[in-house]
């Protein structure tokens, strides 16, 4: 076995994060009722007036969440069509407050306020009427006697391609608030309709991100993709296609604990078109043949689950470019039961 990846499953079984499995819904676990609403990913159009970029926050009551500390490791939303989701940027934020929403939304968002999604650039697939992950990047930690959980969306230039109705699934019991633009002034209180939500303290789960890549001398953008299940229990594989197309060339597989909140462009190096998406806190260096490969990581059942991990795969390329360097696209595994 690779001794990066070695190093990895020894940082997975000293890992706590979550602890037993278990989803929460709001109001229910029915991702396929419910009107479809463009707030707050957006109706298609990244340049809507209205709908393209918006701030959006919304409440669950700690009765939802049982009254008790949670540590939440995953957030999803239902889509109603299956598409590809772009965004200029998407940030969520997740906070407490005792108070019920008011159109002044700042003071909503009171204490123990993180924001374990935040991305630029980036697009991600949707399936339809399944819960879709949003990538937490970390837990948050949720107390209920600090209040009820507030989670807050922030979209900027939504886009989707694809057939089919961009909104996601909503109930007519569920408040929320929202404004068009960045700001937090004049929002809009809504009695119900709001976006329906799940939320996991473990759970698994894999997202193949669409940007990072660039053509390699091959003429081919190099992909990376999963496979298997990120299930304790099972075997997750991580896949190169379309690397260099030699009998055999050099490639880089970075594993990440986080990820960057937005490309970090390789052109001024002279890769034109690259970008890296995650930090190389591991990385596993391969010897590949015919520009496809394939680690696969056995996640015992004795690891801990909860740990999101991030990953790109970089190829040495020379013809490419004046760097000698090309990319994949990047994704993100999220291990549990």
């Amino acid at each position: 076995m690779n001794h990066s990846v070695t190093a990895i499953l020894a940082l997975l079984a000293t890992s706590t994060v979550a602890s037993a499995q278990s989803c929460l819904f709001h109001p229910s676990d029915t991702p396929a009722v419910g009107a479809p609403d463009p707030r707050p990913f957006g109706n298609g159009n990244p340049n809507d007036p209205t709908y393209g970029t918006m701030r959006y926050q919304v409440k669950v009551p700690a009765a939802v969440l049982g009254n008790q500390q949670l540590e939440i490791v995953e957030l999803a939303v239902a889509p109603a069509s299956s598409q590809v989701r772009s965004f200029g940027e998407i940030q969520i934020r997740m906070g407490h407050s005792p108070n019920p929403l008011s159109s002044s939304m700042g003071s909503n968002m009171v204490g123990f306020t993180a924001r374990p999604v935040q991305h630029l650039q980036v697009s991600l697939p949707s399936t339809v009427d399944e819960w879709m992950p949003l990538g937490m990047a970390f837990s948050f930690r949720y107390l209920p006697s600090a209040g009820d959980l507030v989670i807050e969306f922030f979209t900027r230039g939504s886009g989707a391609t694809g057939p089919g109705n961009p909104g996601f699934r909503t109930d007519p019991s569920i408040p929320f608030v929202w404004r068009t633009g960045a700001g937090y002034n004049n929002a809009n209180v809504e009695a119900g309709g709001g976006i329906k939500l799940r939320l996991c303290t473990d759970t698994n789960n894999t997202i193949v991100y669409g940007e990072g890549g660039c053509q390699g001398s091959n003429g081919l953008t190099p992909q990376l993709d999963y496979s298997g299940s990120a299930q304790l229990g099972s075997t997750l594989n991580i896949h190169a296609t379309d690397g260099p197309s030699g009998a055999t060339s050099l490639a880089v597989l970075v594993w990440s604990f986080r990820t960057r909140s937005g490309p970090f462009a390789l052109d001024g190096f002279g890769a034109t078109g690259c970008s890296a998406y995650v930090y190389d806190d591991v990385v596993s260096w391969l010897v590949i043949g015919g520009g496809s490969h394939t680690v696969s990581l056995p996640l015992a059942p004795g690891l801990a689950p909860g740990l999101p991990l991030w990953n790109q795969w970089f190829f040495i390329d020379p013809p490419a470019n004046p760097l000698g360097l090309t990319s994949s696209n990047f994704g993100r595994f999220l291990i549990g039961n």
